[in-house]
């Protein structure tokens, strides 16, 4: 198992390791995650980047009926509520 599996909570989309960016494949992207722990209501809370350049794509939260994501567009932002990772991933690959 490696570092990276270890280091997932049960049931968490990706890394739950505080603080610690990991370069993820995500609808055919690499996108830098970073979980950034748990948020106000408790859920797991992580920060999308793109690794080359200094550019936000979004907040990702886990909630008990799917994720809810705010992403950055060039025309605002864009929130997603209680969708399932795939759509999640549709949503940055564009």
């Amino acid at each position: 198992m490696n570092e990276i599996q270890q280091e997932r909570q049960p049931g968490a989309a990706f890394s739950t390791r505080r603080n610690v960016p990991v370069v993820e494949n995500i609808g055919g992207k690499q996108i830098e995650v970073t979980f950034l722990g748990t948020n106000a209501q408790g859920r797991l809370t992580w920060i999308m980047w793109n690794p080359t350049q200094p550019f936000l794509i979004g907040i990702l939260t886990q909630g008990q009926l799917g994720f809810t994501f705010e992403q950055r567009t060039g025309s605002g932002v864009m929130l997603h509520e209680n969708v399932p990772l795939s759509r999640v991933q549709r949503a940055i690959a564009g």
